[in-house]
């Protein structure tokens, strides 16, 4: 029915490639000062650096499809159905309330007030020139995105009948990032310890 929107914080992405090219810089920098037994005295601390940034900004974020809302924060990824969505609050963060869980959107925090005072009209009869949706990573927008959504399928007749079986929200525990996470953590005390 409708594109998934996928909403975090905009400077997430731009703070990860950053963090990892001035960590990359730096690695090279002490190789190239200190010789390549430098390479695994600083490389696992700055490749822990890397991953935490990534793991921290990159990665977490918030899904609003026709299948539901998904929650994917640091260390876990909650999916909420559309039938057991009960509340969307966006006051200090995007907080997501099904039938009986509470999860906060680490990706998506609330917009500043400076944020909104800021805001310029487009140039066409005072609206703006790109779709909140589209371009923000603030609760507010994401927000208005699920409600929308949520209309959207509700005036389709998609969430009038109810559901077969038992729906609840679906959480996960992110392995791949917690492994990452771990393994780059001991990799750096390993090169503390051994170098």
């Amino acid at each position: 029915m409708g594109e998934t929107l996928t909403f975090r914080t905009p400077m997430a992405r731009v703070l990860t490639i950053g963090v990892a090219v001035v960590a990359v810089v730096a690695l090279a920098y002490f190789v190239s000062d200190g010789g390549i037994r430098e390479l695994w005295r600083s490389g696992p601390t700055v490749l822990c650096i890397v991953v935490v940034t990534w793991a921290l900004f990159w990665r977490p974020q918030v899904q609003v499809s026709d299948g539901g809302v998904t929650v994917a924060n640091i260390l876990r990824t909650v999916h909420v159905p559309w039938p057991v969505l009960r509340a969307v609050d966006s006051k200090w963060s995007l907080t997501v309330t099904a039938a009986d869980l509470t999860v906060s959107a680490w990706a998506v925090p609330a917009s500043s007030g400076m944020a909104a005072r800021t805001r310029r009209p487009g140039a066409r009869g005072g609206q703006e020139t790109a779709s909140p949706l589209k371009s923000s990573g603030n609760a507010d927008a994401a927000a208005l995105a699920i409600a929308q959504r949520r209309e959207a399928l509700v005036e389709a007749g998609h969430l009038k009948a109810q559901p077969i079986g038992s729906l609840s929200p679906q959480t996960t525990w992110n392995l791949p990032e917690a492994a990452a996470l771990a393994g780059s953590l001991l990799l750096a005390v390993a090169s503390y310890l051994f170098s």
